[in-house]
C-alpha cells in the first residue's frame, strides 16, 4: 500500500457510525405507563418509516480489535433517495453520499494529506476498514430493520425477552428505556451452501452484523465469495442485549447500545435531533458554502 492509501485507511475510520456511553438520569413513567411493550415497538417501527429528513450529531461508539474507538459526527440525512452529509466533528473529516449518483462512490475530505477530495466506494476496503457500519446506513432504518425481524424470531419476544426499566432523559427529552435480553443467544455451525454466498449475503438473510460474522470466523473480508461446503459460525441474533432509549416525544430510538458474548459491542447515540427539517439540496452539493470540499 502507498503512502496515499496509507493515510486513507487512518482518516476513513472516522467516517463509519459510532458513540460513546453515557447514562441519563432517572425520570418517573408519566401519563404513557400504560402502554404495552408491543405498543412502544410498534410506535418506534411507525416513526422510524416516517422520517424523511433529519439533523442531528451522532455519536459511534464500536468495539474494534478489543478496543472502543469513538468517533463523533454532525448528520444531514434525506432517506429517499439516500443523500448524506457527515463532518467528523474533531478530525474534520467531510463525507457526502447520493445514492445513485458519481458512480455511487461516496466524495471525501480528509482536512489534510493528500489534500485533495477523495471518491471512494462505501462498501470498499477503505470506507469499510475498522468499522461496524456503511455510510448509507446513516440514520435508523438500517437498526430498524434488524429490531423488527430480530424479534419476529420469537413469537414471545415481547414478553419473555423485553424488560421495561424506569423512565429516563436523555438530551432533554423523557425516553423510555428498554432492555432487550436473548438468553438463548448461541452461535450454530453454518454450511455454505450456494456460490456466491458472502459474509454479507448472510448477514442481510439472517438480519445479523456482518462485523460479528467477519470477526467471529477470522474471515478476510465481507464480499469475498465463500466457499461451497465450508462451516461459518453464525450468531442466533445480531446482539445478545440491547439497551435502547426511546423518545416518549417522537418515537424514535435516540440510544441503542448492543453487547455480544464478550460484552460491549457497538452504541450509537443521537442528540440535537431534528426531525424531517427542510434541508434545501444546495446543502447536498460539494459547492455549499459551509463544506470544505
Amino acid at each position: 500500500m502507498n503512502i496515499a492509501c496509507s493515510h486513507i485507511k487512518i482518516i476513513t475510520r472516522t467516517i463509519g457510525l459510532g458513540l460513546s456511553l453515557f447514562i441519563a438520569p432517572s425520570y418517573s413513567y408519566g401519563q404513557n405507563a400504560a402502554l404495552k411493550n408491543e405498543d412502544i415497538f410498534s410506535k418506534m417501527f411507525s416513526a422510524i418509516n416516517n422520517v424523511k429528513t433529519l439533523r442531528t450529531n451522532m455519536t459511534s461508539l464500536e468495539r474494534i480489535d478489543g478496543k472502543n474507538k469513538l468517533t463523533r459526527y454532525a448528520v444531514k440525512l434525506n432517506t429517499s433517495p439516500v443523500k448524506s452529509y457527515s463532518k467528523d466533528l474533531d478530525k474534520g473529516v467531510e463525507v457526502l453520499y447520493l445514492e445513485g449518483q458519481n458512480n455511487n462512490e461516496a466524495t471525501i475530505n480528509p482536512n489534510g494529506f493528500p489534500y485533495v477530495n477523495l471518491h471512494l466506494d462505501p462498501l470498499g476496503k477503505v470506507m469499510r476498514k475498522e468499522q461496524h457500519q456503511t455510510v448509507n446506513r446513516l440514520g435508523f432504518s438500517y437498526i430498524s430493520d434488524i429490531m423488527y425481524h430480530s424479534l419476529a424470531k420469537f413469537p414471545d419476544a415481547y414478553t419473555k425477552y423485553i424488560k421495561r426499566d424506569a423512565d429516563t432523559i436523555w438530551d432533554g427529552a423523557a425516553c423510555y428505556k428498554i432492555e432487550i435480553n436473548f438468553s438463548s443467544y448461541t452461535f450454530t455451525n453454518y454450511t455454505v451452501k450456494e456460490k456466491g454466498e458472502t459474509v454479507t449475503k448472510l448477514a442481510a438473510k439472517y438480519y445479523l452484523s456482518e462485523y460479528k460474522i467477519l470477526t467471529l470466523n477470522n474471515l478476510s473480508w465481507y464480499n469475498d465469495e465463500l466457499d461451497i461446503g465450508q462451516q461459518i459460525l453464525l450468531p442466533s441474533a445480531y446482539a445478545k442485549s440491547t439497551v435502547l432509549f426511546i423518545r416518549k416525544d417522537n418515537y424514535l430510538p435516540v440510544v441503542i447500545r448492543a453487547y455480544d458474548d464478550k460484552g460491549f459491542f457497538e452504541e450509537y447515540f443521537y442528540t440535537k435531533l431534528q426531525l424531517n427539517p427542510i434541508i434545501p439540496d444546495t446543502e447536498f452539493k460539494e459547492d455549499f458554502s459551509a463544506y470544505h470540499f
